[in-house]
């Protein structure tokens, strides 16, 4: 009871709580660029205000922790109420109160049925200068004017004058079409201004859904020199998509992760998923999602967030052709847009020499509950157009992918894993795709901050193939994946003959890590971690291997690796899974009949225990327990040569 109290409480902040502004380290090497920077942020970063008939403004958007908290103190009885109600089961109580007063909160932000405001709400920043950092600081404006402030802090610290960086502000309410046009203007005044005749873009988000738009429709102008998008909305978000229709389901595993990587929490919050203490979330959810869809429903922006291919069905289930024909027609043109951006992308960086990169996410299931590959909020597949193997599944051993936008045969844009066929993505040699890289959390982890500073302040970067430092594939590091694999000689995500040993280092940063078992499917390895104490934060190993690859090439291999966090009390036993494409002889010819497979090979504890034993143990919660003891026997007898006996 005590355990379900908290997390409820706990659920509760977090859902009024930003991330942590920490970002990682970025060491950008090459000629930096001396053009004007915009940040293009994401969904509703921009402040808004209301103009009342007498001029007076007051602030609707931006969370005023003032007005929640005289909310919570007004309904303290019945959040109280909703709270005892939950725990014996019966979250719908809590769920309306939370509503009722959500909708009240954000009554200022409703939208007509057209698709217009209903009130005199703007951006709080109109004003062209008033985007501008040396601007805001220097005449005492609102900090929140800076987007993305711990980001921007780093560029204007290193890398460009804060005279020359803008933060994009645009009501973020409207569709991306008039965004766009919004942008397009604030590029033209900057260029007027600095005297320079192109800037750089780096976007997030919904902001990645906004600068591909803009792109479309006014990349002919040649304004831009470098664009970064990264974790992009190109194609919608698959979070909009269970909201509008009604098919929430949270998924707790992937809600504490992505809080554990968005606060880099090592581990701290896996204790709610143990506990199974996170099921009532989807009953508030349900009751509260009818005062969110009033409050949201004719935002144009959460219609051109709806995925092409489920667009028009959820257009039938809330759009009335008469009274929302404004809506209808600005999101048609959007999505008519987004349907055409491999054309159109291709057309900025070959016709108008813009050089356009996307940085995704993916590797998890949405939060909400769609089983599709994402960032946990945005399906890999609308980021960037690429085509993804059901989430659960990859593409069987021997695909070279479908090749419909690039058809060179010796490029390998097949990810490690099988999961992921770039060939087919909007810009397969200018699209990096980072596992496990949470959606925002672009600038938590040195690598994916490092390559999307290079992309925006360098030239350094041609494509995915001319750097090895930053391949088309590589898994994300931050802290609160602990740990991370390559092997010695070659490149990162596959493993071949010249392979001597595999490298694990300690991407934690405040603990040491315990290895306990290295275990490998899919090759005949044994690698032997035996001896193994303790690697500090920052340090990696070397461990030998014995044994076989097979006779064959792009084949997947996967190595598992658990382990502790040395002096962390709350995290659970660790296990994170290496995928490597083995390339060591002829080709494997793909089964066109059977084109998906299960994407994980069943190792250790999970290939030899009982289905039924392992639910037991599951329901009781000993699982993660009894597989670790399991796991770490067996990965010694493999290591004197014993593995036979439980085989």
């Amino acid at each position: 009871m005590l355990k379900k109290c908290l997390s409820v409480l706990l659920c509760l902040i977090l859902a009024f709580s930003a991330f942590a502004t920490t970002v990682a380290a970025a060491q950008v090497q090459g000629e930096i660029s001396d053009l004007p920077l915009v940040m293009v942020a994401g969904y509703s970063s921009p402040e808004l205000v209301m103009t009342d008939e007498d001029g007076n403004k007051t602030q609707v958007w931006g969370l005023n922790m003032d007005s929640v908290l005289s909310r919570v103190l007004n309904r303290i009885v019945d959040i109280g109420k909703g709270l005892v109600m939950t725990l014996d089961g019966n979250a719908q109580y809590l769920g309306k109160v939370v509503g009722e007063e959500l909708e009240q909160e954000l009554e200022y932000m409703k939208l007509n049925p057209d698709g217009t405001s209903k009130y005199n709400v703007t951006v709080a920043n109109p004003e062209t200068m008033d985007k501008n950092m040396k601007h805001i600081l220097e005449n005492g404006l609102p900090e929140e004017y800076i987007n993305e402030r711990a980001v921007i802090d780093e560029i204007a610290g290193k890398y460009v004058d804060p005279e020359y960086i803008y933060c994009y502000q645009a009501d973020w309410r409207m569709g991306i079409i008039e965004c766009a046009e919004e942008l397009d203007r604030l590029i033209e005044d900057i260029k007027v201004i600095t005297g320079k005749d192109k800037v750089n873009l780096i976007a997030v988000s919904h902001g990645g859904q906004i600068t591909a738009a803009y792109l479309s429709l006014y990349g002919h102008k040649q304004s831009v020199n470098n664009a970064v998008l990264t974790v992009p909305a190109i194609g919608g978000a698959v979070l909009a998509y269970d909201i509008m229709s009604g098919n929430v389901h949270l998924d707790e595993h992937t809600l504490v992760y992505y809080l554990q990587h968005g606060f880099i929490a090592e581990g701290e919050y896996e204790w709610l998923v143990e506990a199974q203490q996170l099921g009532f979330l989807d009953e508030v959810i349900e009751e509260l999602l009818p005062y969110v869809y009033n409050v949201i429903g004719n935002f144009g922006s959460i219609w051109d967030f709806i995925p092409n291919e489920d667009y028009e069905d959820v257009k039938a289930m809330h759009l009335d052709p008469e009274i929302h024909a404004g809506i209808i027609a600005k999101s048609d043109a959007a999505h008519e847009l987004t349907a055409n951006m491999h054309e159109s992308l291709q057309k900025c960086r070959n016709e108008y020499g813009i050089k356009v990169s996307i940085i995704a996410g993916t590797g998890v299931p949405s939060v909400s509950g769609a089983q599709r590959n994402s960032d946990a909020i945005i399906g890999t597949n609308d980021s960037t157009g690429a085509l993804c193997a059901p989430y659960g599944q990859r593409f069987g051993d021997g695909y070279t992918g479908a090749k419909q936008a690039c058809d060179d045969p010796s490029h390998d844009h097949v990810s490690p894993s099988f999961e992921i066929d770039a060939s087919c993505a909007y810009l397969p040699e200018h699209t990096w795709f980072v596992d496990e890289l949470f959606h925002g959390m672009t600038f938590k982890d040195d690598y994916s901050k490092t390559l999307a500073f290079t992309l925006l302040l360098t030239d350094e970067i041609k494509d995915v193939h001319s750097n090895p430092e930053y391949p088309q594939f590589k898994e994300s590091t931050n802290a609160t994946n602990a740990v991370f694999a390559t092997f010695n000689s070659s490149p990162y995500g596959y493993i071949s003959a010249a392979d001597d040993y595999i490298i694990i280092k300690n991407i934690s940063t405040q603990y040491p890590v315990r290895i306990t078992s290295v275990t490998v499917n899919g090759a005949d390895l044994v690698i032997h971690s035996l001896g193994v104490k303790e690697l500090q934060p920052g340090k990696e190993i070397k461990l030998e291997f014995t044994g076989s690859l097979p006779q064959a090439s792009n084949a997947l291999m996967q190595v598992e690796i658990k382990y502790e966090l040395v002096g962390n009390t709350l995290a659970s036993i660790g296990s994170k899974r290496f995928n490597f494409k083995i390339m060591n002889g002829e080709a494997v010819e793909y089964n066109e009949a059977q084109p998906f497979v299960d994407a994980d090979f069943a190792m250790g504890y999970d290939q030899f225990m009982p289905e039924d034993t392992s639910n037991i143990l599951t329901n009781i919660g000993l699982s993660n327990f009894v597989s670790f003891i399991f796991d770490l026997i067996y990965s010694l007898m493999l290591q004197f040569g014993l593995g036979s006996f439980i085989k």
